[in-house]
């Protein structure tokens, strides 16, 4: 079974400004080697993930569109993964209750959601938000 998985931030998040990937590996049964396409802006990045994993008749697609962190050095990586190990130890330390009784939360509990997008977009849209990305990054301003 295909399907996409889409990181979502706070919609005034700075990371929404981040260049975006798409990870498409297999689902379901298949067995080929998982790639990444980008940077694409969000929106651009979305549409292309659920164009491809959506419409995909086989059902073995899963797109999973993440941002592209800035990094810089090695010490902003590794800071940026000690911050999210510490959000992850803190997640742990919640409690799961709600009234005082447990909480199970499973994939049953998830809900499938309709495509955002009617069309992917076209190669000269793709182009124009890379360039537009591109920008971004290289702007030092």
């Amino acid at each position: 079974m295909g399907g996409v998985i889409i990181y979502e931030p706070e919609e005034d998040a700075d990371v929404n400004e981040f260049p975006w990937t798409v990870t498409f590996e297999p689902s379901g049964g298949d067995e080929w080697d998982s790639f990444i396409c980008g940077p694409y802006e969000r929106d651009h990045a979305v549409a292309l993930a659920e164009a491809v994993a959506l419409e995909d008749a086989e059902g073995g697609v899963l797109a999973i569109v993440k941002p592209m962190l800035p990094a810089f050095s090695a010490e902003d990586v590794s800071a940026t993964i000690e911050e999210l190990r510490e959000a992850e130890l803190e997640e742990e330390e919640v409690d799961d209750t709600v009234n005082g009784t447990p909480v199970d939360f499973d994939d049953d509990d998830l809900e499938e959601e309709d495509a955002e997008f009617a069309e992917p977009p076209s190669a000269e849209e793709i182009r124009a938000g890379m360039e537009r990305t591109y920008r971004r990054l290289l702007d030092t301003e």
